[in-house]
């Protein structure tokens, strides 16, 4: 596969993996962060091994464990309930199975993150649906 299939499929990944939550990165230039970024997604969220529930639950915990900033849990949290990957319940039992393994600390300041992102992202999903 050439560097510029790769990338076309990173952006299809990108896309399923986001649906419009994040931007497509543009221009995407090969040897710049957009294009090692899309070239990742074809080559981590393209792996098959692993569904995109899967990988987003291992991105979650990854999240969690390495107290990376809220708004990146924000845009993976808001991605698994938009996409139809994790509910609402689903997405509290993540922090609460996170808190032994990474720290109450970590785990905890995520929950308001997890409770404004569940109503907002459940009736966008309820929109699309509806049309």
């Amino acid at each position: 596969m050439t560097e510029d299939e790769m990338i076309e499929h990173g952006k299809e990944l990108f896309e399923k993996c986001y649906d419009g939550i994040v931007p497509l990165p543009e221009p995407v230039d090969p040897k710049a962060i957009t294009g090692i970024s899309l070239k990742m997604f074809h080559d981590v969220w393209g792996n098959e091994d692993l569904s995109f529930r899967d990988m987003r639950l291992v991105v979650l915990g990854a999240l969690i464990g390495l107290g990376a900033d809220k708004s990146l849990f924000e845009i993976h949290a808001s991605s698994a309930i938009n996409n139809g990957e994790l509910t609402g319940d689903e997405l509290r039992a993540v922090l609460l199975t996170a808190i032994p393994y990474c720290g109450y600390p970590r785990a905890s300041i995520l929950h308001p993150v997890v409770e404004a992102c569940i109503p907002k992202m459940e009736a966008r999903r309820a929109e699309r649906t509806a049309d």
